[in-house]
Order: structure tokens, then C-alpha cells, then sequence
């Protein structure tokens, strides 16, 4: 379900098959609304969160979101520099 046949993490996969991304993503055109209404959905979600959990777990919520961001990021450097 997270992970593709090689064991990696896929989260292009999970984004481009996400609703919110599609429908911010049918005219081909992003947005500052599109940008606040994705800011406030993930806001809320988080808000969601910190009321069902405690500390610990919320610093583990924390350091995936942080580490799957720094995956994320360095994914997408490593595609770039592979386009050389």
C-alpha cells in the first residue's frame, strides 16, 4: 500500500492519485486560492491530529511528516540531476 515493488516509498504515486491534487490540477493552472484551501485542509487535519493523541505519538506524526518531506525533496533533486 506505501511502498512499491522495490520497497520504496512512492508518495508521487499517492499525490498524483489524491483528489485534492487532481482537482487542484485539472486546469493545469495552481492557484493562491487553490494554495490556501490545501494550506486550510492540511491545517485542519493537523488540528484533527493534536486533539486524538498524545505527545509521544504526536512527535512521531512529526518526524514522519518531517522525514517524508526530506524524502520527498531529495527524491525530486535526485530526478533532476538524473535529467542531466
Amino acid at each position: 500500500m506505501f511502498f512499491n515493488e522495490d520497497g520504496i516509498l512512492n508518495l508521487d504515486e499517492m499525490v498524483v492519485n489524491n483528489a485534492s491534487f487532481k482537482h487542484i490540477m485539472e486546469d493545469g493552472v495552481i492557484t493562491e486560492d487553490e494554495i490556501k484551501t490545501q494550506s486550510d485542509k492540511v491545517l485542519t487535519l493537523l488540528h484533527d491530529i493534536e486533539a486524538k493523541y498524545d505527545s509521544e505519538q504526536l512527535e512521531e506524526i512529526k518526524n514522519l511528516l518531517v522525514e517524508s518531506g526530506v524524502l520527498y525533496a531529495v527524491y525530486n533533486f535526485y530526478s533532476i540531476q538524473n535529467i542531466k
